[in-house]
């Protein structure tokens, strides 16, 4: 969950010198750790793998600090403790600034109290810039999707879908959205939502639209204004969806595909496909701590959570990371262009976030 424009202080503490390349803070590279906190394990892989972990980890305590902003975390956590009774997670879930505010404020103050971390991909980035993050190399990737791996000092666990969501009582058959630029039409004035905090929505959107069809920034730009005239925002996916559900606007152009589906599940009127495209993906990842205080239990969530636990992520109704999960059915329909979370938004952090906040000044709220 993203919740509103990042906090000028959060965007200095971490995701502007990702953006900026800027070097780590000094209590951050100060607390770097002397030595590899994992590397008894790393040489091991099977029964022999779990066994050791399980063992170690049920002697540091028996138990796993995690911060997460997965609104679905706690089907992982009882799955995981179902399959190791022996290992009590603690879970603090509150949204992705939050984690990241807490993780990076517990480091400078050289007292880090989690072990693992489960977020979206550039509060991730921001940690990893940090050297807060060591990177997983464990069997479990082996099983994972080429777009899953490889990110520095974390791994993508399940991916975030932003697709154009709508309510079909509002929305009548003939009437569904097809093309995104339709939506700069007057008749859909105070009819669309945007979340406040989805500026990396909008960046990656922005970039398809210049890079992939051809439109001048310029003409992006123009578009973009025209569309921010007709919407009403949202804070927080969550309570974007419940009201969408609620028929408070008639189109949310960021909502979480999940978000959607497990509302129509319960019944709500609300649907997204045929898909208006392109369907954004974001990598939501997980990371093993630079300074864990539970070492054997951080890799054995890891281990566990890139292997079995996908299983459970693809029945919470996310994408999974894994390229194959027994049952599984892709929500994005076959033939649906999709577009990754452009690079832009990874590099010109300030200048989106700026962008977006300029874009919707003035924008009534829903509700």
């Amino acid at each position: 969950m993203r919740q509103g424009a990042l906090p000028a202080g959060l965007l200095a503490a971490g995701l502007i010198l990702t953006g900026c390349g800027a070097s780590p803070t000094t209590g951050a590279a100060d607390s770097a750790p002397a030595k590899n906190p994992y590397a008894a394990y790393e040489s091991l892989t099977g029964q022999e793998r779990t066994s050791k972990l399980l063992a170690d980890a049920k002697s540091e305590g028996g138990v796993l600090d995690l911060y997460t902003s997965n609104t679905d975390i706690q089907d992982l956590v009882d799955g995981f403790q179902k399959a190791y009774p022996g290992i009590k997670v603690h879970a603090f879930r509150a949204n992705s600034e939050t984690v990241l505010q807490r993780a990076l404020q517990e480091n400078q103050a050289n007292k880090p109290q989690n072990d693992v971390m489960d977020t979206n991909d550039l509060e991730l980035r921001a940690l990893d810039s940090q050297h807060l993050l060591h990177a997983y190399d464990g069997p479990a990737t082996a099983g994972l999707k080429d777009a899953a791996k490889n990110l520095g000092g974390w791994t993508a666990e399940r991916f975030n879908a932003f697709v154009v969501g709508w309510n079909t009582n509002l929305v009548k058959e003939g009437q569904k959205p097809k093309e995104f630029a339709d939506f700069a039409d007057p008749k859909w004035k105070g009819k669309l939502s945007v979340e406040v905090g989805d500026w990396d929505w909008y960046a990656s959107m922005h970039t398809y639209l210049t890079e992939q069809q051809h439109m001048s920034p310029a003409a992006a730009d123009a578009l973009f204004k025209k569309i921010a005239a007709n919407v009403k925002v949202t804070k927080g996916h969550t309570v974007q969806g419940e009201q969408l559900s609620a028929g408070q606007f008639a189109v949310a152009l960021s909502v979480y595909s999940h978000t959607v589906d497990k509302a129509a599940r319960k019944g709500a009127p609300v649907a997204w496909r045929p898909a208006v495209e392109p369907v954004i993906l974001r990598p939501n990842g997980v990371a093993l701590m630079a300074r864990p205080r539970h070492a054997a239990a951080a890799l054995l969530w890891v281990d566990w959570v890139l292997g079995d636990g996908q299983r459970i992520i693809a029945e919470s109704l996310r994408i999974p990371a894994a390229k194959s999960v027994p049952g599984y059915r892709d929500p994005i329909p076959p033939g649906t262009t999709t577009y990754s979370l452009s690079k832009t938004a990874e590099t010109d952090t300030k200048k989106w976030n700026t962008a977006y906040d300029a874009l919707l000044r003035g924008v009534p709220a829903a509700g």
